[in-house]
């Protein structure tokens, strides 16, 4: 295995750092932490996973007898699935796709919003959700930038701001700051105090940047040459500590 897949299974495999399991996932939900292009997640007593065309739910309540309990036929090209609380957010090639887990053996679709085709990373929080979409080639025809979506209804998700971008692509939230991998042209720091309209404070320069996870004060970048590790004390200005090297 090189180095740059075996960092590559380290930065997904955060997805089951500070996994709680819970009785009830309808309630107070605690969840794995993941990157915006994740493919799975944890959630209470259950695995959820996303191929291009399903959703599938797994039973991990006996952890040495895993067992498929659903499995939900998706549009074509799904991509990344991002959990909050109760919800799941599915980013695909078309749109963003939002499903309940009240009933958390079987994820039921409750919103979707549409857009041209294109990439699509997704992170959410109650009222908001902030998708990159990289128009290209191989992604599709779609303006490339950040996409702010109010969320506050969950059925009828509204476009608030486009910023754009030229090569946006992993994301990620921690309260009022928003940092976007926009490749070789370095990490977007914007202020979301008001967050609709999102405001940028700054560029972290480096080569590549992929995905990010904000982890208590770390965030933890996924780049071309590795594990970058910045102190995000100040949320709004990343302190570098170290790089992981591939």
């Amino acid at each position: 295995m090189t180095k740059l897949k075996y960092l590559n299974n380290i930065f997904w495999s955060l997805v089951l750092l500070s996994c709680e399991k819970t009785g009830d996932a309808s309630a107070n939900l605690s969840t794995g932490k993941g990157g915006s292009l994740s493919k799975f997640t944890i959630i209470g007593n259950y695995v959820y996973a996303v191929s291009s065309h399903f959703l599938y739910t797994i039973d991990i309540s006996n952890p040495s007898l895993p067992s498929k309990v659903n499995e939900s036929p998706l549009n074509f090209d799904m991509e990344t699935l991002y959990p909050y609380k109760n919800r799941l957010f599915i980013g695909s090639k078309t749109g963003l796709y939002i499903y309940s887990l009240e009933q958390p053996s079987a994820p039921k679709l409750i919103g979707e919003a549409k857009h041209g085709r294109s990439c699509d990373p997704v992170v959410a929080n109650d009222s908001v959700s902030y998708s990159t979409l990289k128009g290209s080639t191989f992604c599709g025809p779609a303006t490339s930038g950040l996409y702010v979506y109010d969320v506050r209804n969950l059925s009828a998700p509204v476009l608030t701001k486009l910023i754009p971008l030229n090569e946006p692509i992993g994301l990620g939230m921690a309260d009022s700051a928003l940092y976007v991998c926009n490749a070789n042209e370095g990490l977007k720091v914007y202020d979301i105090k008001d967050a609709y309209f999102p405001i940028e404070k700054s560029t972290v320069a480096g080569p590549g940047f992929i995905d990010v996870i904000p982890y208590d004060n770390l965030l933890i970048c996924w780049t071309a040459t590795g594990i970058n590790l910045y102190d995000i004390t100040n949320q709004l200005t990343p302190v570098f500590i170290k790089n992981i090297a591939n």
